[in-house]
């Protein structure tokens, strides 16, 4: 089995799958007329309608799609989610695909976004959205009017958002795409460490490196891919305590000259001072690399010293290295005069 996101030719085939489990699962629990009414209505075209402000997902198993689930924004709120339309089919149900998907939806944009998440479940999905941890939406557990319950979930926020990006943890998944990213020779060299060789070698880079408590994966909003990296690295040889970080950075080469780093890192300077109270943010680049240098100075960062010889391991080489300093006073002075 796998899952991935709905395509519009995957209409027809979600539209009879909805159908099919509300006529076998559901008609359990609700008068006949009343799913046959609402049978009517789940159209190729509304699920189109739906999968246009929604992300939609869908699972297959051999090229068959066997259930379907969405995610939305909580009435254009950006931080609270909605789920919707999870339907499996009957001989998949008990089998971990509801779970799947949930979990898939959790951690899709919209989830990780939310401090709250709900669903309107039916009196069939109740036991099932109770064991996610889903309960009732003000301790309410009551039928509503369409007949459903309101459940919801409250969670850590687990991303930042700025107005064209979100930034989240990196996932054992993402090791495709950090290598399609990290293999190109215009990327890790110029920040000190080399191409990847190979998957294995960005999955074991995901799972070793980039967990700290502070290591994000830059993404553009709409989608789950990561376009680069940025961190705010504690306990560096540059900070002189738990209340100083450093900042490192690196974008994939086809999203350069967009204005992406930038935009994402002034979001982490903003989280490091105002939401984990750091005093200092340092930063540096080696010799060479324009591109970062002018990143920092465009964030308002300071010219500290520069260091000649500085050993660059991952490179087998010596380095000119350059250090930069923003503080949280002097960035509060530099919103305030915005």
């Amino acid at each position: 089995m796998n899952i991935r996101h709905f395509r519009e030719e995957d209409a027809n085939a979600v539209s009879e799958l909805i159908i099919k489990t509300i006529r076998i699962s559901n008609i359990k629990d609700y008068p006949e007329d009343l799913m046959e009414e609402l049978v009517k209505t789940e159209t190729p075209e509304k699920v189109i309608g739906r999968a246009s402000w929604t992300h939609s997902y869908v699972v297959e198993d051999n090229g068959k799609i066997i259930a379907c689930g969405s995610i939305g924004p909580f009435w254009g709120k950006e931080d609270e989610s909605s789920l919707f339309t999870i339907f499996v089919l009957p001989e998949y149900q008990g089998k971990g695909v509801g779970r799947l998907i949930v979990e898939t939806l959790e951690k899709d944009e919209y989830g990780l976004r939310a401090v709250r998440i709900e669903i309107p479940a039916s009196i069939t999905g109740l036991p099932f959205y109770r064991k996610l941890g889903y309960d009732f939406k003000g301790g309410n557990d009551k039928i509503d009017d369409e007949h459903l319950y309101r459940l919801e979930k409250f969670k850590k926020r687990e991303c930042l958002l700025t107005e064209r990006l979100y930034l989240r943890r990196w996932r054992e998944s993402d090791a495709d795409r950090l290598y399609s990213l990290c293999k190109d020779p215009d990327v890790g060299p110029a920040a000190g460490w080399p191409p990847h060789k190979n998957v294995d070698e960005s999955r074991n880079i995901i799972n070793n490196v980039l967990q700290g408590k502070e290591a994000y994966a830059v993404c553009q909003r709409g989608s789950d891919l990561p376009v680069g990296c940025i961190e705010l690295k504690l306990g560096t040889d540059l900070c002189n305590g738990d209340d100083e970080c450093e900042l490192g950075f690196w974008l994939g080469k086809e999203y350069w000259g967009q204005g992406i780093m930038p935009e994402a890192a002034a979001e982490l300077i903003r989280h490091g001072f105002e939401d984990i109270g750091m005093t200092k943010i340092w930063a540096g680049y080696y010799d060479g690399n324009v591109k970062s240098k002018r990143c920092q100075e465009k964030l308002g960062f300071q010219y500290q010293w520069t260091s000649k010889d500085v050993d660059v391991p991952a490179m087998n080489e010596k380095r000119t290295g350059h250090v930069n300093l923003i503080t949280a006073d002097d960035w509060k002075r530099s919103k305030t005069n915005e």
